[in-house]
């Protein structure tokens, strides 16, 4: 490795220590209520729950909106029925997933929502109304209780809002209130019917994070709030929508891990300086080899002048026999050794040439080979005969 490479590789493991030694431990409560998410504020470790609270049912994750999934549960056999649950912050659904989702309640399933707000088009058609206690200054115990249990829940709110509760009213059904310190009781859990099903709305969500989950006491305020859901597969609205194929996606696990992040950035970043210090190098220019020429012909060519000017007729005539003989040899083979009547047959079949032209040529072939020339008269009358049999085989022959 040269010097620069060296110096290069330095540089990148002090920056990845340097990364490393600063990068923040400081703890992100934000609330963001992902069913995937290790934060104190997502909702893993509760929807990791759901299986043993409802016997091993299974758990369906929709990633688009509820509108858009009825529309694909349309195109399904009828299936039994679900619970839904959707738990986040602020209750994001549109109005026309609301549509569906009233359908769907009124056909028999139950929705179990907890959210801090509801959009004002849920609150109008299940005729409830939210509002919130003042956000207090200090932190103060905030008690959950049931009506119909014995079983509450204590904890310290890390969620820097006020306590959302249900207006007092006669149209819903008060399953439990929530205290601060001991003081007013405010609704936060109802039940609202609509036809054959039921709306759960409970407006304390943070008591379903991780951090709540994993510093509660007593698990028997949950496992009661579950238990008003009847025993069926749970379809889970994901409070932060990804489509599925990005979900599924193999960098889903590393990105959502700071060290691994981290360890993946720096890769990227090595591999990017790997490619920036070695694109000076070149490849060695590769030689073109040209194929072997058939330097056959020419040496014939060039022989042959040599024995005109000498006025060798005799040699340029034993020559172009010679050439001519190894021409037939090659493309036609046949064996050149007896010059008889078979072998003017079969070379007048094979080159496609009339007998009697073929059979001139071969005996004046034979003749001119045991004679001795002094005249060039001899070698012109040979050379019209040799090129009168080329003719269309002349291209086979320059080869």
């Amino acid at each position: 490795m040269n010097k620069k490479g060296v110096f290069a590789l330095c540089a990148m493991l002090l920056l990845a220590v340097f990364i490393i030694a600063n990068r923040s431990n400081k703890v992100d409560w934000t609330p963001t209520f992902d069913e995937n998410g290790t934060k104190p504020l997502d909702t893993k470790v509760f929807f990791d729950q759901l299986p043993a609270w409802f016997n091993g049912k299974s758990t369906k994750k929709i990633h688009t909106t509820f509108y858009e999934y009825d529309q694909y549960l349309r195109l399904q056999p009828v299936d039994s029925l679900k619970n839904y649950i959707s738990i986040s912050s602020n209750y994001h659904i549109d109005e026309t997933s609301f549509e569906a989702l009233l359908e769907y309640v009124a056909y028999g399933n139950n929705a179990f929502i907890s959210a801090h707000s509801f959009p004002y088009f849920m609150k109008d058609t299940l005729a409830f109304d939210t509002t919130y206690h003042p956000i207090d200054l200090e932190e103060k115990t905030t008690t959950l209780f049931l009506n119909y249990a014995q079983d509450s829940l204590k904890y310290l709110s890390k969620i820097q809002l006020g306590k959302a509760y249900v207006k007092d009213t006669t149209t819903v059904k008060k399953l439990g209130y929530l205290s601060v310190d001991g003081e007013k009781q405010l609704t936060n859990f109802v039940g609202i019917p609509f036809y054959d099903g039921i709306f759960y709305i409970h407006t304390t969500p943070e008591v379903f994070t991780n951090y709540q989950m994993l510093n509660v006491d007593d698990v028997n305020y949950l496992n009661a709030v579950v238990s008003y859901l009847p025993n069926e597969p749970i379809l889970l609205d994901k409070a932060i929508k990804i489509d599925a194929e990005v979900d599924q996606s193999p960098l889903r696990f590393i990105t959502s891990r700071e060290s691994l992040r981290w360890a993946w950035y720096l890769l990227l970043l090595a591999i990017g300086m790997f490619l920036i210090f070695n694109a000076k190098r070149r490849q060695r220019i590769v030689p073109i080899i040209l194929p072997l020429k058939n330097t056959t012909t020419e040496f014939v060519h060039t022989v042959s002048n040599l024995h005109y000017e000498a006025e060798d007729y005799n040699g340029v005539i034993q020559k172009m026999i010679i050439h001519f003989l190894e021409f037939v040899r090659s493309n036609y083979h046949l064996s050149t050794e007896h010059l008889n009547q078979d072998f003017i047959k079969k070379l007048a079949l094979k080159s496609g040439r009339p007998l009697e032209q073929v059979q001139e040529l071969v005996l004046l072939i034979s003749k001119m080979r045991t004679h001795n020339f002094k005249t060039k008269e001899p070698l012109i009358k040979l050379n019209k005969a040799i090129e009168k049999f080329y003719n269309n085989d002349y291209h086979t022959y320059g080869k």
